[in-house]
């Protein structure tokens, strides 16, 4: 019997007792399941597991957004991750590959082929005794915790010399963060994102090693790209105290209005959405694209007639607004 534990994804409970059966029948007993991205990630955070299989499609979160979730966390960036669906088209082959995944497994399942993507997890795994280097960062994190930095610093910087790791580049950061040494920070957060690009929690770090200097336009870039990851990630409230720290370091900034608006309409909190968005329109009142997500605004707020002023206000800036103008015949034909 093998120990190796899996989480399993998909709302699909069909398609996802195959799985487990085909999994049982090879051997794996540890599985867990659950039918939406939401409570796996939660039963992540509360467990652990050597593997998560997900399906794509999945109302409210997909299986690449969950991959994506999954990924911005430095405690999962290596945790073997399998995406399933009935088809890959080349652009999900892409997407789902610069998402970080481990590999994709079609359905209707055979036991063959997930024999063979077992296989690949254990070598993404390296399942056997702890390496040298595993046993050496589980110290280094633990030095941290004890806020003995310079003795984390000491193991961090030796397991660089002998390879390169996002979180170990974060963590000299933090830790250059803690002692004040912001150049060498911000070194070491850049690095930590040249190898992950995905990695928010390092442009979030480097934002406020710039901020610290006073260097205001290297942080609202730092800090702007933390709060695109969250926000792709669907980690809304990341986003939301990223957005509002950058309008302390810059209140003019136009996409930081607009992105806050689009986070509160997410929300469901509609007047906080349009105050939002005004604010965005103030500083800019010639973007199509604010009009048009006021318009839709008006539109969940049942408003029509506001909405259709709004919609008409983005074509005069832009002709060619293709959703703009789609909105304005649907709601022409009675279809909003």
């Amino acid at each position: 019997m093998n120990s190796t534990s899996f989480l399993l994804v998909d709302q699909n409970s069909v398609t996802r007792r195959e799985l487990r059966e085909i999994l049982e029948y090879l051997g794996y007993k540890g599985l867990s399941e659950s039918d939406n991205a939401s409570d796996a990630w939660t039963m992540l955070r509360l467990k652990s597991f050597d593997c998560i299989i997900s399906a794509w499609e999945m109302p409210e979160m997909s299986g690449l957004a969950f991959l994506r979730v999954v990924r911005t966390d430095d405690r999962y960036v290596n945790l073997p991750f399998f995406l399933t669906d009935s088809a890959f088209t080349k652009p999900k082959v892409i997407e789902a590959g610069r998402a970080g995944v481990t590999g994709l497994i079609v359905h209707p399942y055979q036991v063959e082929t997930i024999k063979g993507k077992v296989a690949v997890m254990a070598e993404v795994m390296g399942i056997g005794a702890p390496s040298e280097a595993e046993i050496s960062l589980e110290e280094g994190m633990k030095l941290l915790e004890a806020q003995d930095h310079e003795g984390a610093l000491k193991i961090f910087e030796k397991l660089i010399s002998e390879g390169e790791s996002a979180e170990v580049y974060y963590n000299i950061g933090y830790i250059k963060t803690a002692q004040g040494k912001y150049e060498e920070a911000i070194e070491a957060f850049r690095k930590a994102t040249q190898i992950d690009r995905m990695f928010a929690k390092a442009y979030e770090a480097m934002g406020r090693a710039y901020k610290a200097l006073g260097r205001s336009k290297e942080a609202e870039e730092s800090l702007n790209k933390a709060a695109e990851l969250y926000l792709s990630t669907e980690k809304d409230e990341n986003a939301e105290e990223i957005l509002n720290e950058i309008l302390e370091l810059s209140p003019e900034t136009v996409n930081v209005y607009n992105s806050l608006g689009i986070l509160y309409r997410k929300k469901g909190d509609l007047p906080t959405a349009l105050k939002q968005y005004m604010k965005a329109l103030k500083i800019h009142p010639n973007e199509p694209h604010i009009y048009y997500n006021i318009g839709r605004l008006h539109v969940e707020m049942k408003d029509l007639k506001a909405a259709q002023s709004y919609f008409r206000k983005a074509l005069t800036f832009d002709s060619n607004f293709k959703e703009a103008r789609e909105a304005l015949d649907a709601m022409e034909l009675g279809a909003l």
